[in-house]
């Protein structure tokens, strides 16, 4: 398993007029998450794009246990909890300043080329995170 945390603020267009962050913003917060596991493990998305293998979203799961309210730091904790084969699964907590848990939840991808075909994962990504799982 590789897991990675990671840190944002609620910022206030984040927020309703309740100042609690809006429940489309955790799905960004998992897409930043996600996106900086792979660059700690050595994975440049732009890089993996530019070369032709895309990741898109199959799936994605969200719930909430307690709100976000603007200028909260949250901890992003992501998990990759095991080596991918045909589809990529990341699992995500988010934590307030008080380690408490306000969202829990997943999302899966595809591997796919440019022209929208499935592909197996490229040899050089699945070779990086042999290194950690």
């Amino acid at each position: 398993m590789i897991e990675h945390t990671s840190t944002v603020n609620v910022r206030y267009a984040e927020t309703d007029q309740m100042m609690f962050a809006h429940h489309s913003n955790y799905i960004v917060w998992f897409e930043y998450a996600r996106i900086e596991l792979m660059r700690a493990v050595g994975i440049n998305y732009c890089e993996m794009e530019k070369n032709g293998t895309l990741l898109p979203v199959l799936e994605v799961k969200a719930s909430f246990m307690r709100p976000a309210r603007f200028d909260d730091e949250l901890k992003i904790k992501t998990q990759l909890p095991a080596m991918p084969r045909s589809k990529l699964k990341f699992e995500y907590q988010i934590f307030n300043n008080q380690d408490e848990l306000l969202c829990q939840g997943y999302s899966l991808h595809a591997f796919m080329n440019s022209r929208n075909r499935a592909v197996k994962p490229p040899a050089a990504f699945t070779d990086t995170l042999k290194r950690y799982i």
